[in-house]
């Protein structure tokens, strides 16, 4: 299992670094495959558990959603989102009488599944094409993903008290503290390093960023696990060997991407 996760979490840094220097519609397309992939593996979760929700609607919704997140006039991206809320709806309306039981919580789950994976993922996109877009991204995505092994470790060596024990029973408060300080050094050290390229890049700007990050983005795994845990099950999918489903890798990275955009535009630009 160690080898299958090491070799999985390589190819992963390697598709994702390419990814993120093609830029352009490279990254875009990436990266809306990759949210369809996770919203795919979100609405399969409750068709396992019974429900119906607007599978395939989401699944082009979300895709659509994020490839809106490249062009400069917001208008576009809201026109977007606004069009899969309605196609959502009809698609619950005319399936209606199929579904009659659970229909009401069907367009919730749908609802929630274009809130949680599609309009925050978007935000990856839109941290892309941002002036120094690369840098930006770099920035802010890097300390969430390496913040998850700093918990891991730390909560492995030191862990003793749970913070969720019925929601994500391996998670410990040390392991918490342990991925906050480990996303702010990171956000620090690239900060430092980013700052030799471009004047708009500093330590201090990378701590600060850092530490939401750290602070905010293991939001996104909790989330998660909320849903998983209503039909106990270990991981959104097996898409990844080791690893467990696409949604399990990004769930740090869709909170860490609408954190980091706000933070870069009130503060830093």
């Amino acid at each position: 299992m160690l080898g299958k996760r090491t070799i999985s979490g390589l190819v992963i840094v390697v598709i994702s670094l390419a990814l993120v220097l093609a830029g352009g519609w490279v990254f875009t397309i990436g990266v809306a495959v990759i949210l369809a992939i996770a919203v795919w593996e979100f609405a399969t979760i409750f068709k396992k558990g019974g429900y119906s929700p607007a599978k395939l609607t989401l699944v082009a919704g979300t895709f659509l959603t994020a490839l809106c997140g490249k062009f400069d006039d917001d208008l576009i991206f809201q026109a977007a989102f606004g069009l899969v809320i309605l196609a959502i709806a009809f698609h619950h309306v005319i399936t209606y009488n199929q579904h009659q039981k659970t229909a009401g919580l069907d367009l919730a789950i749908s609802l929630a599944g274009l809130a949680f994976i599609a309009f925050t993922g978007s935000y990856l996109v839109r941290l892309r094409f941002l002036p120094e877009g690369l840098f930006w991204l770099v920035q802010c995505v890097i300390p969430a993903g390496i913040s998850d092994v700093g918990a891991y470790f730390v909560g492995s060596l030191f862990g003793r008290h749970k913070i969720a024990p019925e929601l994500s029973p391996k998670k410990s408060v040390e392991g918490y503290f342990g991925g906050v300080f480990t996303s702010v050094l990171l956000g620090y050290a690239i900060g430092l390093l980013l700052g030799s390229y471009s004047a708009t890049f500093s330590g201090i700007h990378g701590l600060w960023i850092g530490l939401a990050v750290g602070i905010i983005s293991p939001l996104g795994d909790f989330t998660k696990s909320i849903f998983k845990r209503q039909f106990g099950l270990k991981n959104t999918g097996n898409l990844i060997p080791g690893h467990g489903g696409i949604l399990d890798r990004i769930d740090t990275w869709l909170i860490a991407g609408i954190v980091s955009y706000f933070m870069i535009h009130f503060f830093f630009m």
